[in-house]
């Protein structure tokens, strides 16, 4: 038996729980009626076109933000 980790011909998604800003949360809910889909296909969409679209110069950024994913303000 294959595990999710393992390649194969057909990987099946994993749930995944997060905390969001509630901002963040309104906007996703906003966009996801205005677009038609549900919150967590959203969601998804965009985790995954962010992490397929970065540029490199864009991971050494990421040490210079805080925990949360956020930037920290000067």
């Amino acid at each position: 038996m294959r595990s999710n980790s393992e390649p194969g011909p057909f990987l099946r998604p994993v749930r995944v729980t997060i905390t969001v800003p509630y901002n963040a949360y309104q906007a996703l809910v906003e966009r996801s009626n205005v677009q038609g889909r549900s919150l967590s296909n959203l969601a998804a969409y965009l985790l995954e076109s962010a992490l397929q679209g970065g540029h490199p110069s864009e991971h050494n950024q990421g040490r210079m933000e805080s925990a949360d994913g956020f930037r920290r303000r000067a």
